[in-house]
């Protein structure tokens, strides 16, 4: 439990700063909500070493963010809203077999009752 809590803080602060989080023992998948650099205002971070999914707001424009998961390529979308603001990330702890292969992206929402609009592409990930 510790070491999840640690690699969780660690990964808030790198992506507090803008930046994929370092994981000494796993991969962390990145999505966002543009292909084009400038016009990215939402990321979806996967870190496969405890399993945590990061939604993370990259612009000061006054909508919230949703980090969105799905196992590959099901029409089932699971949705995870975060309102609290520019370059504040929001953490899920989520629990998949090792080995899993999912699809992350990045959309904006307005309000926890929104809807996930100006959603990115899907990017592969790995548990």
């Amino acid at each position: 439990m510790t070491t999840a809590l640690g690699v969780a803080a660690a990964s808030a602060s790198a992506l507090a700063l803008g930046i994929a989080p370092a994981q000494a023992a796993g991969e962390v998948y990145e999505a966002s909500n543009s292909i084009i650099s400038s016009d990215v205002t939402a990321k979806t971070y996967f870190a496969a070493d405890g399993e945590i999914l990061t939604a993370l707001d990259m612009l000061k424009d006054g909508h919230g963010t949703a980090a969105q998961w799905r196992y590959n390529s099901s029409s089932a979308t699971h949705s995870y809203y975060n309102g609290n603001g520019y370059a504040v990330p929001k953490d899920w702890d989520l629990s998949f077999a090792e080995g899993t292969t999912l699809q992350i992206r990045a959309c904006l929402q307005d309000g926890s009752d929104g809807t996930p609009y100006r959603c990115g592409g899907w990017e592969y990930a790995k548990a």
